[in-house]
């Protein structure tokens, strides 16, 4: 009988260790996994800073890349067209009056001796190269710069597209359109810069 109690107390023994055993193991989860809910958290915000800043950056080299590639030249082609287009001189949307007292169209804008004399062909298939690539940038920094430009090439090549001209080439445009016509109105809330003012 005693040899019974004994074996009793070293099998109780051996429970109570084995029950101490498993808290311990549990205890010791519960607090791995306590700790690791900040590593997580930890984790999650550095990848989405890392991708935000990733994605300044790049913004920053289309930036670069686009004063790189848009001369003064151009800007004051751009500016003289825009003033010419404009509707509050009773100039019709397609309409430009030149300086030298000549009307022009869109239509014709892109042919050679055109009033665009190359300059706006050439800013906007510069932006219609980029905008497959716009919305994985912070594109209200390009849209500030760009902003008024871009609009107003859009007009143009906007009405060019449904104007559908048989002669119109518009594999130049076709990206820029298809992101313009996406992104104009909630991009038009966003401020940017004035290369001229309609007068």
């Amino acid at each position: 009988m005693g040899c019974l109690s004994i074996d009793f107390f070293v099998f109780r023994k051996a429970l109570i260790i084995k029950a101490m055993s498993t808290i311990y193991t549990e205890i010791r989860n519960w607090i791995l996994f306590i700790l690791a809910i900040p590593s997580v958290f930890i984790t999650i915000k550095t990848y989405v800073n890392s991708t935000n800043q990733r994605k300044i950056d790049n913004t920053f080299k289309i930036l670069d890349f686009l004063r790189k590639h848009i001369q003064l030249e151009q800007i004051q082609t751009f500016v003289n067209l825009f003033e010419a287009n404009s509707e509050s001189h009773g100039i019709k949307f397609n309409e430009f009056k030149l300086s030298n007292g000549k009307i022009e169209t869109v239509e014709t804008m892109f042919s050679e001796a055109g009033c665009g004399n190359g300059d706006i062909h050439n800013l906007i298939e510069l932006f219609n190269l980029l905008c497959p690539t716009l919305d994985k940038l912070e594109t209200t920094l390009i849209w500030y710069e760009y902003g008024q430009i871009m609009t107003k090439l859009f007009d143009w090549t906007n009405y060019l597209e449904k104007a559908n001209i048989s002669n119109t080439d518009t594999s130049f445009f076709k990206d820029f359109n298809i992101y313009m016509n996406k992104n104009f109105q909630k991009m038009l809330k966003k401020p940017m810069k004035f290369y001229t003012y309609s007068f």
